[in-house]
C-alpha cells in the first residue's frame, strides 16, 4: 500500500484534505507516479524540470508557516513508515521512528498529539497501539514513534526507521544553532534499507543544515536529497487570505520568510565559521604566560554581576604585526563585579597592562573600579558593532590567533550580521545568546591592529603551524614550512 492509498483509506487516516502540493511532495519522496497538475507542482516547488520516479532517503521541505508542515507532512510520514512498512529489524532489534521538533516541550506535545490523534481516530491503527507514554507510542509491530525536542543525547543510540526534523532551522539549544550537531547524531542510526531523514522547517537566516541543502541540492540534478520550496498559500490554500495580507503589512521581511519561505536576505553569519577553526592554535595553551620585551594591550567587557552578562577579558599582543590573544577569561554571573575588577587587575599588571579599554556603557563604576586597583579605564569610542566589522579583516586574512577555547569561539560563530540600507551593518547575537568573551577579543583585535598600522606593518598571515609552549619565547611562531602567504604575495616571515 502506497502513502497515498494509505493516508485515504477510510479504515486507516481516512483524510481526503491533502492540497495539491502536500500530495505532491507525499508522491514525490515515495517515487509515485504524478499527475500533470502535480507535475506542474513539482518543477514550481523543485526548480527541476524532469521527475525520475523514484524512493528517496533523504528531503527536504522549505516551507511557509501553517503549510500543514507537522499535520499534514511530518505525522503523517511518521505513521505510515511507523504502521504500514516492513523495516526488517534484526531479531531484538526494534525500529524507531522519530520525530524532532524544536527544543521547546509545548512544539514537540503539539506533534506527539498530531500524531496519537490520528493513531487513535482509525478504527484499524488504535488497535495497534500497545503501549504510550508522554512521548512514545509502541505499535504491535514492534516499531515504536518517539517525538521529542531538540536533543542529540536522546537520538543517539536508537535504529531509526525515519527520523523527521520539524522546523529544524530553529533548533537552538541555550541560544546556540543545533540543527547539525543533531542531523549528525541521527545519521548512523539510519540502518535499515529504507531509512529516511526528512528535513521540514520554515527557513531563517542563510546558515544551517536547512541553508545547506538549498544551497547545494535546490534545482540540481543529485541522488542525495530531493528539496522543496513553497509558500503557505501553495501548499495551504485555505489559508485566511487576510491573515497573509495583514502580515505583510505588518513586516514585509518576516513576511517574505515565514509565508513565502524565502531565506532571510538581510542575515548572515558575520565570521565565516572556518575563518575562526583557522584562526585557532590548537597546540598552544589556553593561556600564554607573559614575555620580556612584548607590550600587551587589553580590553574588557564589563558586568554587574546579578543579570545575564559575563564580565569578560582579553590579552594579547603583536607578533611581527600579527594579533596573538594571550588570554582570555568571562566571570559568568553572579559575581561581585568589585571582585572580578581586583581579579583583573592583578592580572593585567602581571602583563605590563597599566591601561585597559572597555566600552561606554559601563558608567562611572569601571572608570573608578579598576583606578582604585591601579589601573586606568579608557573608554573606547566604536560600538561593538563596528568593532566585530572591523575585525573582520583580521579574520579573513588569517592575522589572529586564538587560544582554543570553546565558548569564544561558538560565540565568534553564532554572531550575525544584519544589513541595513543605506547604512552600516550592525551585528549581534543569534536569539539573544551571550556575546561577551567574542566582544572583548574583536575590541582587542581593533586595538591592536590600530596599533599595526602605526607600526606601518599590515597584511601578514599566520601559518598553520603553532606557537609552541616549550620555545615560544625564543622563537615566535614556529610552522613556516607550511607558510601560506607565498602563495598571496605575503613574504615568509623571519625566525
Amino acid at each position: 500500500m502506497n502513502i497515498i492509498e494509505f493516508i485515504e483509506s477510510p479504515g486507516l487516516l481516512n483524510d481526503r484534505t491533502l492540497s495539491p502540493a502536500q500530495k505532491m511532495v507525499l508522491k514525490s519522496i515515495y517515487g509515485l507516479d504524478l499527475t500533470a497538475e502535480e507535475l506542474t507542482l513539482f518543477k514550481q516547488t523543485t526548480a527541476l524540470e524532469v521527475y525520475r520516479p523514484r524512493e528517496w532517503s533523504e528531503c527536504t521541505m522549505i516551507l511557509g508557516r501553517r503549510a500543514g508542515k507537522s499535520d499534514k507532512l511530518a505525522s503523517t510520514i511518521a505513521i505510515y513508515e511507523a504502521a504500514a512498512r516492513n523495516h526488517k529489524a534484526s531479531k531484538g532489534e526494534m525500529p524507531v521512528v522519530m520525530i524532532v521538533a524544536s527544543e521547546l516541550e509545548r512544539q514537540s506535545r503539539i506533534v506527539f498529539r498530531y500524531v496519537l490523534k490520528k493513531l487513535e481516530a482509525s478504527p484499524v491503527l488504535r488497535k495497534m497501539i500497545s503501549r504510550q507514554t508522554s512521548t512514545e507510542i509502541e505499535l504491535t509491530n514492534g516499531v515504536l514513534i518517539q517525538v521529542y525536542p531538540a536533543n542529540m543525547a536522546r537520538i543517539r543510540g536508537a535504529s531509526l526507521a525515519c527520523f523527521i526534523g520539524d522546523e529544524a532551522a530553529w533548533w537552538k539549544s541555550e541560544g546556540k544553532s543545533i540543527d547539525k550537531d543533531v542531523i549528525d547524531a541521527a545519521r548512523p542510526g539510519l540502518s535499515f534499507e529504507h531509512s529516511k531523514l526528512i528535513k521540514i522547517s520554515t527557513p531563517y537566516w542563510q546558515r544551517g543544515e536547512i541553508w545547506t541543502d538549498f544551497k547545494e541540492y535546490y534545482g540540481k540534478v543529485n541522488d542525495h536529497v530531493l528539496v522543496f520550496q513553497g509558500s503557505t498559500e501553495l501548499f495551504n490554500p485555505s489559508f485566511s487570505q487576510k491573515k497573509l495580507d495583514a502580515a505583510r503589512r505588518r513586516d514585509a521581511v518576516a513576511y517574505e520568510t515565514e509565508f513565502l519561505a524565502h531565506f532571510r536576505t538581510d542575515l548572515s553569519g558575520m565570521y565565516d565559521p572556518m575563518v575562526i577553526d583557522k584562526a585557532v592554535d590548537l597546540d598552544r595553551p589556553m593561556e600564554l604566560e607573559p614575555r620580556a620585551g612584548l607590550d600587551y594591550a587589553a580590553f574588557v567587557d564589563v558586568a554587574g554581576g546579578g543579570g545575564r552578562d559575563s564580565y569578560a577579558l582579553a590579552v594579547g599582543h603583536l607578533e611581527e604585526a600579527r594579533i596573538v590573544i594571550d588570554v582570555v577569561r568571562s566571570r559568568a554571573p553572579k559575581f561581585n563585579p568589585e571582585d572580578v575588577t581586583r581579579d583583573y587587575s592583578e592580572l593585567l599588571k602581571k602583563y605590563r597592562v597599566n591601561t585597559v579599554r572597555g566600552d561606554k556603557f559601563s558608567g562611572d563604576f569601571a572608570l573608578h573600579a579598576f583606578a582604585k586597583n591601579g589601573i586606568t579605564y579608557e573608554r573606547a569610542e566604536k560600538p561593538k558593532s563596528a568593532l566585530y566589522l572591523e575585525a573582520e579583516g583580521s579574520f579573513n586574512t588569517a592575522a589572529v590567533n586564538l587560544p582554543n577555547r570553546a565558548v569564544l569561539i561558538e560565540q565568534l560563530k553564532s554572531l550575525v550580521r544584519k544589513v541595513r540600507a543605506g547604512g552600516r551593518d550592525s551585528v549581534d547575537t543569534d536569539s539573544g545568546q551571550s556575546e561577551d568573551e567574542a566582544n572583548v577579543v574583536a575590541g582587542l583585535i581593533e586595538l591592536l591592529s590600530a596599533r599595526a598600522s602605526g607600526a606601518g606593518a599590515a597584511g601578514f598571515f599566520f601559518s598553520k603551524g603553532s606557537v609552541y609552549p616549550s620555545d615560544y619565547g625564543d622563537s615566535g611562531f614556529h610552522g613556516f614550512e607550511d607558510w601560506e602567504g607565498e602563495s598571496r604575495g605575503v613574504p615568509r616571515p623571519k625566525r
